[in-house]
């Protein structure tokens, strides 16, 4: 693994929160704070997140599965924006798998609810600043 994708995994590693930009049937873009908790202990990136089936970015994701995400940490201001594409997790045993307790705080009744959305990102190109030095590149 060469030392850009280990930097842009520790910035992931050390946000607690992500920004989620989908698109709008309108064409034009939204963005919303999605939970990053289950991307905290990886080691290469392979992100995962949650959400309700019939919320807005679920729907959106739906239709255009083009996205970006972006994070940034306040303390050190290391930011990276990933582009590539969510895709939906159907799969029982991957539900299984990625499931917590904690997520019934969020009306869900356990992995099998059939309102639990499992989303799984596939990156392409990322983008970030060194300074006034733009890093790009496809993963």
């Amino acid at each position: 693994m060469n030392e850009t994708i280990k930097s842009i995994i520790e910035i992931i590693k050390s946000c607690e929160d992500v920004q989620l930009c989908t698109n709008r049937s309108d064409g034009y873009p939204e963005t919303r704070h999605v939970m990053n908790g289950m991307n905290q202990n990886i080691e290469t990136i392979d992100l995962r997140f949650l959400t309700i089936k019939d919320s807005p970015k679920y729907l959106q994701l739906q239709k255009n599965n083009n996205c970006c995400l972006y994070y940034f940490n306040p303390d050190n201001r290391h930011a990276v924006r990933l582009f590539g594409q969510m895709e939906n997790i159907d799969d029982q045993n991957e539900k299984n798998k990625y499931w917590k307790d904690k997520y019934s705080r969020f009306g869900f009744t356990g992995p099998d609810d059939p309102n639990f959305a499992l989303l799984h990102f596939v990156p392409k190109m990322y983008k970030f600043y060194i300074g006034n030095e733009m890093k790009t590149g496809l993963i």
